[in-house]
């Protein structure tokens, strides 16, 4: 494809995403979800014939769907980088046994509800994986919006969501049978022991010699490229470079040098990134599925399996490690979306044949649906289940606002006083 339409894809696509933010922020509405709508509307605008796919490029382009991706990378090493380790490890209990929790439940009720609709066994299962992994790029955004991706659930909700793609890809390998488990496991093993374990003990020196160099933006040239390395890592090993990003971002995230470069990765990653990825996303719905009633059903099944299996799942998980309802419902909730992982999962299995190719466009159509939902649903959902702890923090900007103009007043006065001469 010319390179002009990928151009001018990418402002259409910038544009149309800031407008929809802009929108939804009227409504109090996390942004997020303007520029996933704004996607449906441009990429359906191909799907009915209205523009030619040649000159919006949203569709089966790799240099546009490359940048999307490149989106919920600087997404995921921005999430790494706003945690406190601290809390991470405070956490991890709990992490993990609503992770087993919201792993298992999805995966047992999607297999039993499938088998009802006489799907068989193998293909139920396959179906079962496709509501394991969560989409924390959603949740990383909407909590980072809200002021709470600092908080113990913030924390817990990051490092399970990180867990739950590894337990999706296991289980999609198991389900296709092709491909080694307990090879990825070791895989996993060898990645956490390099980027958890090595990164971690001599990342102060990569610092360092990032701030010797005397560049201008070194030391931020020098993270970027810690982060595309532990991306293209993980990527090659389990197809997965988000979770490179995010643990790039979180060994990072111990030193100030971190915390002074957000701001530049914010800029790169709100401004021009971040938006491409969520308006692709919205792009990704054929609305024309929604004439088709087996997938509709299938769709139906899928969906209430995904929402209610996740919020169950991890809730319960949660309170079973001393939370209470009310945090437990917030866990639950920021683990309702699903994209990425949820498609290469049904990837893996049309090709490796668990779902064969006869239902293969209906599980297509039924997947899209219910990754559609999760996503529309979610930002007013953990909206609302973090309500109070928005209320507060928007308390606690105001007093700082309040003191800064105070101490500017005092400051004002004390310089027009006229000072007494000896």
């Amino acid at each position: 494809m010319d390179a002009t339409w990928i151009l001018f894809t990418l402002g259409v696509a910038l544009i149309f995403g800031k407008l929809g933010d802009h929108i939804m922020e009227r409504f109090e509405l996390p942004g997020v979800l303007g520029e996933i709508l704004m996607g449906m509307i441009l990429g359906n605008l191909i799907y009915l014939g209205i523009i030619k796919p040649e000159y919006l490029a949203l569709h089966s382009n790799e240099t546009f769907e490359f940048l999307a991706r490149l989106g919920i990378i600087f997404l995921l090493f921005l999430g790494g980088l706003d945690t406190d380790v601290e809390m991470l490890k405070k956490t991890g209990g709990i992490a993990t046994v609503s992770t087993i929790m919201g792993v298992f439940i999805p995966l047992l009720l999607g297999y039993f509800g499938l088998k009802l609709m006489n799907y068989p066994s193998r293909e139920a299962f396959a179906g079962g994986v496709l509501l394991t992994a969560t989409s924390i790029g959603i949740t990383v955004r909407v909590m980072m919006d809200l002021g709470v991706l600092r908080s113990d659930v913030g924390a817990a909700s990051l490092s399970a969501s990180v867990m739950d793609d590894f337990l999706g890809i296991a289980l999609i390998i198991f389900a296709v049978g092709t491909g080694s488990v307990l090879g990825l496991i070791g895989k996993m093993a060898i990645f956490f022991i390099i980027t958890g374990l090595v990164a971690w003990y001599t990342i102060e020196k990569y610092i360092h010699f990032s701030e010797w160099l005397h560049v201008e933006k070194g030391v931020l040239g020098m993270v970027l490229a810690l982060m595309f390395l532990f991306s293209a890592l993980a990527e090659h090993w389990f197809d997965a470079a988000i979770e490179g990003a995010f643990m790039a971002g979180l060994v990072l995230s111990k030193l100030p040098e971190g915390k002074r470069i957000m701001d530049d990765i914010r800029a790169i990653a709100y401004g021009f990134l971040v938006p491409v990825f969520f308006v692709y996303t919205g792009a990704m719905l054929d609305l024309r599925v929604f004439t088709s009633f087996d997938a509709l059903s299938l769709a139906g099944v899928l969906t209430a399996i995904a929402v209610i299996g996740k919020v169950l799942g991890r809730g319960v998980g949660a309170m079973a490690m001393g939370w209470n309802v009310k945090k437990g419902l917030q866990m639950g909730i920021g683990s309702i979306p699903r994209t990425e992982v949820a498609l290469v999962d049904l990837m893996v299995a049309i090709h490796g044949g668990a779902i064969p190719q006869s239902d293969a466009p209906k599980f297509i159509a039924a997947t899209l649906i219910f990754i559609t939902v999760s996503v529309i649903i979610t930002p007013p959902l953990l909206k609302w289940a973090f309500k109070e702890e928005v209320e507060s923090v928007k308390k606690g900007k105001t007093g700082k606002r309040v003191e800064a103009v105070k101490e500017t007043k005092r400051r004002i006065f004390s310089l027009k006083r006229p000072r007494k001469r000896p």
